[in-house]
């Protein structure tokens, strides 16, 4: 036995083939699986198309080349590291794609930082399947390993080197261009469906989740590489252009609308009111009710009901995403770049920045520490005065502010919110709801409120972490009837996305009648004041179409809509369709995602589609550009 091993590891043709096909085992399965796991939520390529196969094959011949190249040692020590690296990177996109919908590209790894906390809720997303295919990953790493290790070492010649890199690089290169061949021709720059074009998915590279299925794993994350560092050396003037001509014949298509845009019915309803502003962390619709959020409840019933407000998720950071598109009408970049990153931009028609220079005094709140998503800079930036982080406040003192209950009982942080004196606009951000909902946040376990779910330790944890949240608003509303305030303070309240960490997804879907991703983004914003009548608006808008709504109906001097790619929700030059990162859209009625439409349709598909488009390749290109500095 021992002379037949001796023999068989001595045979250089039978050694190198078996680590040959074992490499294509070990890296290709990991390919394979996480294409196969990506169509059951993208399905726009599908996973057996011979383009992400071909690249696949590309890198693994580069693999190789590189291997072949190192001394034995040294072989089996980057093989096993390579393997490492992207069992770890397959096992974090699965859990990344199946939690907010979505894979990550090189901007996304900044945030993850942010997500560390919450790391056990995350491993819980594990399947089997996934365990399996980590297993057969790492079993044929070992297997490889092991044969290397006894595998005779070859004599490494001029010749060799020679024989060694000609083969990696043919293979790279002529896998390579078969991949980009079978990806099909390009479409004109200016086409309507360019979003949905392979080849120019592909090109543009700026939709992790269709990268992946275009492209495949290795060359996405190579390709995310390549682009980041390109990206540090672009040009920005010819940016700047694009958006002057855009906005140009925006101004062209309304000068011919008889009424004066921007002014209507509701133009400066509320007037020098104070406003407190308030994202609601996870605050899912189906969680507003008098049981679980009686206080919610009351002002959706007697204020102003958006029921068709979306909050799509752009960029990196959910929540992040949805204060700054609020506060500044600009979604994040979808090339995962954190928009809090771009805190040396200028923003002089954000909303703090029209209520200072109205005169108002702004605050921003938040429990966190102010380096989270960096908001003691970026709030400033913004606009807002004053970015009030409270754990660097008051630290571990012995009132637990990540309970938003204790907001307003403390006359410290109350203050904070509800200045004595000025005319103030106060941002809130309130924290008890967020992720996770089990027995590892403290906040499960000790809570007050006995809204348990028998069976559902999940649901259970959710409404009462809800019912601190809605304890805050009612402590609000009585502190401001108090203090005879509830008449000159307006309350506007918006949700930063759907309960995506709730584990019990298919709960979700029955709740919110849908199983897309992007539609059940469908959650609260309201508007209340003590003297509206109450209305439901059922009214499609955005995030981003808050800013210009709440400008307009406090009448804030410098607020002019030609500066914005939202709009107000009262405007009649508001559309009648919002749209999603990765470029889709909702009006209603269709759902527009790319799939064939009848000929009746096609026009105005086409239509939507392009202005879609348009508007968020003109909302990277203000922020890549920092445009509004000039």
């Amino acid at each position: 036995m021992k002379k037949w091993l001796t023999k068989f590891f001595e045979n250089q043709i039978v050694t190198n083939i078996l680590i040959v096909l074992g490499t294509f085992f070990t890296f290709g399965i990991l390919d394979l699986g996480i294409r196969f796991f990506s169509n059951q939520y993208t399905n726009f390529y599908g996973w057996t198309h011979a383009s992400p196969f071909f690249f696949t094959i590309s890198w693994i011949f580069f693999f190789l080349m590189v291997l072949y190249l190192l001394p034995k040692k040294m072989r089996i020590i980057t093989y096993s590291i390579l393997t490492g690296i992207f069992n770890i990177l397959v096992l974090a996109q699965m859990i990344h794609q199946k939690i907010l919908g979505r894979f990550f590209g090189i901007y996304d790894l900044f945030l993850a930082g942010e997500g560390a906390g919450y790391f056990m809720a995350a491993l819980k997303q594990i399947t089997p399947a996934m365990i399996l295919l980590f297993f057969l990953s790492i079993l044929s790493c070992v297997v490889v390993c092991l044969i290397i290790h006894f595998q005779k070492e070859p004599i490494k010649t001029r010749k060799y080197y020679f024989i060694v890199l000609a083969l990696g690089l043919c293979g790279f290169t002529c896998f390579r261009l078969m991949a980009i061949d079978r990806l099909g021709e390009k479409t004109e720059a200016n086409a309507w469906d360019r979003w949905n074009n392979v080849k120019d998915v592909y090109l543009d590279f700026n939709n992790q989740s269709k990268n992946m299925e275009v492209a495949g794993l290795y060359e996405m994350t190579f390709r995310n590489i390549d682009i980041y560092i390109k990206d540090q050396f672009q040009s920005k003037e010819n940016l700047k252009i694009e958006v002057d001509d855009y906005f140009n014949s925006q101004a062209l298509e309304v000068s011919n609308i008889e009424e004066e845009v921007g002014q209507n019915e509701y133009t400066g309803l509320f007037k020098d009111k104070n406003l407190i502003f308030i994202m609601l962390e996870s605050i899912d619709s189906w969680l507003v009710d008098d049981e679980v959020m009686p206080t919610l409840s009351y002002l959706e019933k007697t204020g102003w009901n958006f029921t068709n407000r979306y909050a799509p998720a752009f960029g990196g950071g959910m929540t992040f995403n949805s204060e700054f598109a609020a506060n500044t009408g600009l979604y994040s970049i979808n090339n995962g770049q954190a928009s809090y990153n771009f805190d040396n931009n200028a923003y002089p028609y954000s909303l703090p920045s029209l209520f200072v220079n109205n005169g108002y005094r702004t605050n921003s709140i938040h429990v966190n520490y102010g380096n989270f998503y960096n908001r003691s800079s970026i709030h400033k930036a913004i606009g807002y005065q004053n970015h009030f982080a409270l754990q660097d406040l008051y630290g571990n003192d012995e009132v637990n502010y990540f309970y938003d209950s204790n907001l307003v009982k403390q006359e410290g942080s109350y203050r904070l919110i509800v200045p004595e004196t000025d005319q103030f606009m106060s941002f809130v951000i309130t924290y008890t709801a967020h992720m996770p909902y089990d027995n590892s946040n403290d906040k499960c376990v000790n809570n007050p409120y006995q809204l348990q779910v028998e069976g559902d330790e999940a649901l259970s944890c959710i409404r009462n972490l809800a019912k601190d949240t809605d304890e805050f608003l009612k402590e609000l509303l009585m502190r401001l009837d108090q203090e005879h305030r509830l008449e000159d303070t307006v309350l506007i309240l918006f949700t930063d996305h759907y309960t995506y960490a709730y584990p019990n997804i298919q709960f979700v879907y029955e709740q919110k009648a849908s199983d897309n991703t992007n539609l059940l983004q469908n959650v609260p914003f309201f508007i209340w004041s003590k003297d509206i009548t109450p209305k439901q608006i059922d009214t499609l808008m955005s995030t981003t179409d808050i800013l210009p709504t709440i400008a307009n109906l406090f009448g804030l001097e410098g607020y002019d809509p030609d500066h914005y790619l939202s709009s107000d929700v009262f405007s009649i030059r508001h559309p009648n369709y919002v749209y999603f990162a990765d470029n889709s859209w909702y009006d209603g009625t269709l759902y527009y995602h790319g799939q064939e439409v009848s000929e009746e349709l096609q026009e105005y598909v086409s239509k939507i589609s392009t202005e879609v488009q348009t508007k968020i390749k003109i909302n990277e290109d203000i922020l890549l550009s920092d445009y509004y500095k000039k």
